[in-house]
């Protein structure tokens, strides 16, 4: 891949980054890394007030969960942004991690952390 494909894809992924950490800054707090754990957000409970209602109550709950989801799929997504730029300090970048041919820039342009080529992924959905 050109030098220029790559400062483009960098720049993508660093800006993926930060809007990943927003996002989960804006549902969570980032708390200190556990052993094993590369990124840890925990989401909040949201509070809303000091009602007895069971609807309030209800809310909170049902927003708590969804949060808890979306942290799940976002600290995801950020681990694999964050590879991404390892593999371009590596130089590793844009290569399948199956048939070790290089990754569509088409493929790259849509999902600049994307690990695998069209064609491997289509065999492993098969597969599934």
């Amino acid at each position: 891949m050109e030098q220029e494909q790559l400062s483009y894809f960098k720049d993508l992924l660093e800006q993926k980054k930060l809007d990943l950490l927003k996002q989960l800054d804006d549902i969570g707090t980032k708390t200190p890394r556990k052993p094993g754990v590369e990124i840890n957000f925990d989401a909040d409970f949201p509070d809303y007030g000091n009602s007895n209602s069971i609807e309030d109550n209800a809310s909170e709950v049902i927003d708590y969960t969804t949060n808890l989801s979306i942290e799940t799929q976002l600290e995801g997504d950020l681990r694999d942004v964050e590879k991404s730029l390892q593999k371009m300090a590596d130089g590793t970048y844009g290569r399948c991690k199956y048939c070790k041919q290089e990754i569509e820039v088409e493929r790259l342009k849509i999902r600049p952390e994307s690990t695998s080529c069209v064609s491997c992924k289509k065999t492993l959905k098969n597969l599934a």
